[in-house]
């Protein structure tokens, strides 16, 4: 599915300062920020809500949309699409669980469905949550109080330093570059910068 007429004009936003590698580039906080104003002129109080669950908690998002029978209503869908693949990646989530119009609802049910926009996530997904042979379901509701409950859970990483291991540290005044192999330093520096 090729980005809609209405997500790109609510969408593609170039930022004040070009990037000079992708002067094309559209971050998605300024997309976001154009849409959200979009939505509040349309008068809307529709939203789309979901929930991510997985095994030690559930992801939780809420969306003011265009109402069904606006002529950006596209937009919401697409955008909505987007967030929920990019919680996705951050948080897993053994399946999709969905509140809202029920358009809305419907378009964004068929890109988390198998040959839709968002094949890959829904057939990996399984394999991420450790639960290949549960196909990922997404479901709608009718009222968001039949969706789970927000809730993370904090991970603890791996704590050994085997192996070899690069590090760097990018801050405001300075980035720090670390080198380890099987947990003993071999080069560590911290260079200043002007920004």
């Amino acid at each position: 599915m090729s980005m809609p007429e209405a997500a790109m004009k609510l969408l593609l936003s170039t930022p004040a300062v070009p990037a000079p590698l992708d002067p094309n580039f559209s971050p998605l906080v300024l997309a976001k920020r154009n849409y959200l104003k979009a939505v509040a002129a349309s008068s809307s109080s529709a939203c789309i809500e979901w929930a991510l669950p997985r095994s030690d908690g559930c992801a939780r998002y809420k969306l003011p949309v265009f109402p069904e029978d606006h002529a950006d209503v596209e937009a919401s869908i697409y955008l909505a699409g987007v967030l929920i693949q990019e919680m996705l990646w951050q948080r897993s989530a053994s399946g999709l669980m969905l509140c809202g119009p029920a358009k809305i609802c419907e378009a964004v049910e068929k890109m988390f469905s198998p040959k839709g926009m968002y094949d890959f996530e829904i057939h990996q997904m399984p394999h991420v949550c450790g639960t290949p042979n549960e196909p990922f379901k997404v479901t709608v509701v009718k009222n968001p109080s039949e969706l789970p409950a927000a809730k993370d859970v904090p991970q603890e990483c791996g704590k050994k330093a085997n192996g070899s291991r690069l590090a760097f540290d990018l801050g405001k005044s300075d980035i720090k570059t670390v080198a380890v192999k099987d947990g003993e330093v071999l080069y560590s520096k911290e260079t200043e910068w002007d920004v």
